[in-house]
C-alpha cells in the first residue's frame, strides 16, 4: 500500500483521475470541480448524449488517467 501522497499539479489543467490503492480518485480545483459537475447536469438534462470523454476537454493534467462520465436509466 502506498503511503507516499502525491500532490496533482494543476498548473495548467483542473482535474486529475487516478486509481490508487484498489481506490478511484477525482482530484480537482474549484473550477475543475465545477466542470465535471457541469457535464453531469448536462447528462441528467440530456441523457440521449449517453457519455462525456473527459479528455475532450482539456480539463485533465498530464498525470490523469483519460475518464468517462455516462448516463444509464435503472
Amino acid at each position: 500500500m502506498t503511503t507516499d501522497f502525491r500532490k496533482p499539479d494543476f498548473s495548467s489543467k483542473d482535474v486529475e483521475l487516478r486509481y490508487e490503492n484498489g481506490i478511484i480518485c477525482i482530484y480537482g480545483t474549484p473550477h475543475g470541480l465545477k466542470k465535471i459537475a457541469e457535464f453531469c447536469k448536462k447528462l441528467i438534462d440530456n441523457p440521449s448524449l449517453g457519455h462525456i470523454h473527459l479528455e475532450d476537454y482539456g480539463i485533465l493534467t498530464k498525470e490523469s488517467e483519460q475518464g468517462v462520465i455516462a448516463i444509464f436509466e435503472k
